[in-house]
């Protein structure tokens, strides 16, 4: 029997193409750029999908990344209309120029296009 090795036929196939989907941090870090701020709440719809809000703001934007935020207690119905109070965060102004070099630096690492942020040089 005529054994040929398997090669690829089509560029579906090829790895060149293909975009990572984004990671955790730059959709938080897109979505506070583009919103101003976010709340657990927030954070766990789409697009964000963050389900542990406060352990990505400390470890990883504060800790890790050396950004900067505020955070201030909003009140919200929670379960029965009984309240609920989650954290507001916001980045200060020099953080929210860091992350959005973040967040450009994470696109760029998976394959996908750069955000041209407004006022940006």
């Amino acid at each position: 029997m005529n054994k040929q090795p398997m090669t690829a036929t089509t560029t579906a196939t090829s790895k060149l193409n293909i975009i990572k989907p984004a990671l955790k941090l730059e959709r938080v870090l897109i979505y506070i750029v583009e919103h101003g701020s976010i709340n657990r709440l927030e954070a766990e719809k789409a697009p964000v999908f963050d389900h542990a809000l406060n352990s990505t703001m400390s470890n990883e934007f504060k800790q890790r990344l050396g950004l900067k935020f505020g955070s201030s207690p909003e009140k919200t119905s929670g379960y029965d209309g009984l309240g609920a109070i989650f954290n507001r965060y916001t980045f200060t102004a020099g953080s929210t120029a860091k992350a959005k070099v973040l967040s450009n630096q994470y696109r760029a690492k998976r394959g996908a296009s750069l955000i041209q942020w407004e006022g940006a040089a």
